[in-house]
């Protein structure tokens, strides 16, 4: 370590406070942690992994609710939502039984059970590695495939 000029005390290392400097890392070190840290957050991009939102840990009473959108609003119709599943290519990222479907990139349909509010919200809006189908699909569509989504899994209708 050396001495900032005109410095004896030793209170100032390399320009910096002692204290900041009492940890020395080499630049190339961090340089590399953080080049790794970001392709670790990229690998999930994309990946054949399941991707599943984090748990949420609550004290006392805890419910965490899905915006309403406006599919919410409109009945669904299970019969043309068994469509949009298929033309929408939902099968290639999420399991669904009722579908013959057996992706692993999103979460099983029918372990998760999700209710009408919670998938016409993530239909509508996306998150995770899931795209938003609001501009991709109609209203009616994500409101009939989230009523086939629902319905095939026995999760709680409107």
């Amino acid at each position: 370590m050396v001495l900032s000029k005109g410095d004896s005390t030793g209170s100032r290392i390399g320009g910096l406070s002692a204290s900041l400097e009492s940890c020395a890392v080499p630049r190339r070190a961090l340089i590399g942690a953080a080049a790794l840290l970001g392709v670790v957050a990229l690998a999930g991009c994309g990946s054949q992994g399941v991707a599943s939102p984090t748990p949420q840990t609550c004290v006392g009473p805890c419910q965490v609710t899905a915006p309403v959108v406006p599919a919410f609003h409109l009945k669904g119709d299970p019969k043309k939502g068994s469509s949009v599943f298929a033309s929408q290519g939902c099968g290639g990222c999420h399991t669904l039984k009722a579908a013959n479907a057996t992706g692993t990139i999103g979460p099983n349909l029918d372990t998760l059970k999700p209710d009408y509010q919670a998938t016409t919200a993530q239909v509508t809006n996306g998150g995770g590695v899931m795209p938003a189908f609001k501009t991709k699909i109609s209203t009616q569509e994500i409101a009939d495939v989230s009523a086939y989504v629902v319905d095939s899994t026995g999760g709680k209708a409107p």
